[in-house]
């Protein structure tokens, strides 16, 4: 019986990735100063928050392919980065930090200056392309802003849905 709700739990975090990578890959979808958000990056850190550290791995790796397929990233950068962070968060929910607003809120900004500073040094630096500094500036940091912004929306939508399963356990 309790390994049905598992299954019926990520089941349902598997549709909310897919939703929201399928909204974050939408044409016309609001760009803050040019930039556009990786929504599934927040939905990675409140779902690990939420579950154990190897749920947090198997959403960070699910995470980072569709971000590397859909970019044109290195296959696997993005697989590896995010299956370790979620792994970490997991661990931490597990076994260190209370899970609330104010941890979700800190780990994933932390996540996602991860994210953005590594994309920017190994897809931008290391390449040698003109303007680096501008480049962070300009594009960079609105990204990391943006990518951030919905993150108390997908923790409370998400524990809400987690402690609806979890009463039924």
């Amino acid at each position: 019986m309790l390994k049905r709700f598992k299954f019926l739990r990520c089941f349902a975090y598997v549709l909310e990735i897919l939703v929201l990578f399928i909204v974050q890959q939408t044409p016309d979808l609001p760009q803050l100063w040019g930039a556009r958000p990786f929504l599934i990056i927040p939905a990675l850190f409140s779902v690990s928050m939420l579950e154990d550290e190897m749920t947090g791995l198997g959403f960070g790796i699910f995470i980072g392919l569709l971000m590397d397929i859909s970019c044109g990233y290195v296959l696997g950068f993005h697989a590896i980065l995010l299956g370790l962070l979620g792994y970490f968060t997991g661990l931490l929910a597990v076994n260190l930090i209370k899970t609330n607003l104010l941890t979700v809120l800190l780990l994933t900004a932390a996540g996602v200056v991860v994210v953005g500073c590594l994309q920017f040094v190994f897809f931008y630096y290391f390449r040698q392309y003109g303007y680096a500094e501008y480049a962070f500036k300009a594009h960079y940091l609105p990204m990391m802003l943006y990518t951030f912004l919905p993150t108390p929306v997908l923790y409370f939508f998400n524990k809400a849905f987690a402690v609806a399963i979890r009463e039924r356990e």
